[in-house]
C-alpha cells in the first residue's frame, strides 16, 4: 500500500496509520551532481556542483478505494513547485481513475522520471511536453490485465502552449495514451509507472507504444500547427544464471516521431519565469531514437555493486525546417553506477559527449548521487 501511495518505488520514511485502510506516508528524494563542463555554471563552460532537485513525497489513503498523492519539487533555482497532486480512485486493478497533476501517458523514460532511469541524466530525445517534469493537469484512466502483463493508460490534459501569444491560447486539450505488454515477468512497479532497470528483481521483456495529439499544440498565435507525437520503446532485462549468479544484463531502446505541422514552436518557457516553468514552447519536428545497455556485475565491491553502462541518443530535425538539410543533435554516455540500494541509493560516474546541431561537440564528466527514503 505504501508503494502505491508514493510516485514510484522509493521507500517511505514514515508511515502513520489512522485505522483500517487509512494512513499517511512521508518520504524524500535528493539528487546532486558535479558536472565538469556545466553551461549553467558561472563563468560559463566551467565545472559546477549542484543539487539537481529535492523532492518531498506525501501519500494518503482515506478509504479502501480512495487515495491521494502530493509531491513537491525544489530545483536548482531555489523555487518549489507541485510535482504531483493526484486524487486516486482505484476500485479495481483493471480500471482506475486519477485526477489532478500527474505524468501523462508517454515513453518509458518519462514514466521512469529521473530517479528510475538506468543512467543519471534524463534523455534529451524524450520531448513529450509537460507543465512540470513531464506532468500535466487532467484526468487519466489506467489498468492492468492478463495477470498484470498488460498495462494501459489514457487521458485528457490541459495541454501545451496555453500562454497568451502561443498557439493554444484557446486551450485545446491534449489527448494521450499508452499500451504496454510484458512478455516475461510483469514489471514490479506501481500503477502505470516504469523503470529502466530493476537490478535483477525480475526478467523483463516489455514493449510499449505511446501517442499524443493536440489541435494547435505548437507555434505562435499567428503561425500555429497541430502537435502529434508517437513512440515505441522496449526494455529487456535478464538475470544470468540462477538467482543472477552471473549478473544482470539490460538492453533498452526507443524510437520517436514528433510532428509540428510544418511550423516552428515558440521558445521554451515563453513568458514564463524560466524554460522549465509552464507547458510552453520547445517542441521540435523530427525523428529521434536512443539505445542503451548495462550489466550489473554480480560481485560486491565494498557496500554495493557496479553497473557499467553505455547510451547513445540522436535527434534528427525535419528537413529544411531548422536550416538546410537534416541537422541533428547527438549524445553519447559511457560510465557506471555504483548501486547500494537499487534506485534508492546510487552513485554514477559518466563521461558525456554532446554534439548540438550546428555547434562544436563538447565533453564533460558527471558525478551524480541520488537518495530516496
Amino acid at each position: 500500500m505504501v508503494s502505491a501511495a508514493l510516485p514510484q518505488l522509493s521507500h517511505a520514511a514514515a508511515t502513520f496509520n489512522f485505522g483500517k485502510d487509512q494512513f499517511f506516508t512521508l518520504g524524500v528524494g535528493v539528487r546532486g551532481q558535479y558536472l565538469s563542463n556545466d553551461p549553467n555554471a558561472t563563468p560559463a563552460h566551467s565545472g559546477a556542483a549542484s543539487a539537481n532537485d529535492l523532492r518531498i513525497y506525501m501519500g494518503a489513503q482515506f478509504h479502501k478505494y480512495v487515495k491521494s498523492t502530493l509531491n513537491l519539487e525544489r530545483l536548482r533555482d531555489g523555487n518549489w513547485n507541485v510535482l504531483d497532486g493526484i486524487l486516486q480512485v482505484e476500485p479495481w486493478k483493471f480500471f482506475n481513475v486519477w485526477m489532478g497533476r500527474m505524468l501523462t501517458p508517454s515513453d518509458r523514460s518519462n514514466l521512469d522520471g529521473p530517479y528510475f532511469l538506468s543512467t543519471y541524466a534524463f534523455p534529451f530525445v524524450s520531448q513529450y511536453p509537460g507543465a512540470w517534469s513531464g506532468r500535466d493537469d487532467g484526468i487519466t484512466v489506467w489498468g492492468k490485465l492478463v495477470k498484470d502483463h498488460f498495462r494501459y493508460m489514457a487521458g485528457v490534459y490541459r495541454g501545451h502552449n496555453w500562454v497568451q501569444g502561443g498557439s493554444n491560447y484557446g486551450e485545446h486539450p491534449l489527448f494521450a495514451a499508452r499500451l504496454e505488454y510484458n512478455f516475461l515477468d510483469p514489471e514490479p512497479s506501481p500503477a502505470y509507472y516504469t523503470a529502466s532497470t530493476y537490478y535483477g528483481k525480475a526478467d523483463i521483456l516489455a514493449i510499449g507504444l505511446a501517442g499524443q495529439y493536440e489541435t494547435d499544440g505548437v507555434g505562435t498565435a499567428q503561425d500555429k500547427g497541430d502537435y502529434k507525437a508517437w513512440n515505441i520503446d522496449g526494455l529487456f532485462e535478464k538475470k544470468i544464471g540462477k538467482n543472477a549468479k552471473h549478473g544482470v544484463y539490460t538492453l533498452e531502446g526507443a524510437y520517436y516521431q514528433y510532428y509540428t505541422g510544418g511550423v516552428q514552436d515558440i521558445a521554451s518557457g515563453y513568458r514564463q519565469r524560466a524554460a522549465e516553468y509552464g507547458n510552453v514552447g520547445g517542441i521540435s519536428d523530427g525523428t529521434a531514437f536512443l539505445a542503451s545497455t548495462a550489466y550489473l556485475i554480480p560481485y560486491t565491491l565494498g557496500w554495493g555493486r557496479l553497473q557499467p553502462l553505455v547510451r547513445y541518443q540522436e535527434f534528427r530535425f525535419k528537413k529544411d525546417l531548422y536550416g538546410s538539410g537534416h541537422p541533428k543533435t547527438t549524445q553519447f554516455d559511457a560510465g557506471a553506477n555504483y548501486v547500494l540500494d537499487g534506485h534508492n541509493l546510487r552513485f554514477t560516474l559518466d563521461y558525456v559527449r554532446y554534439h548540438e546541431a550546428k555547434t562544436k561537440a563538447s565533453n564533460a564528466f558527471l558525478l551524480g548521487m541520488q537518495l530516496q527514503y
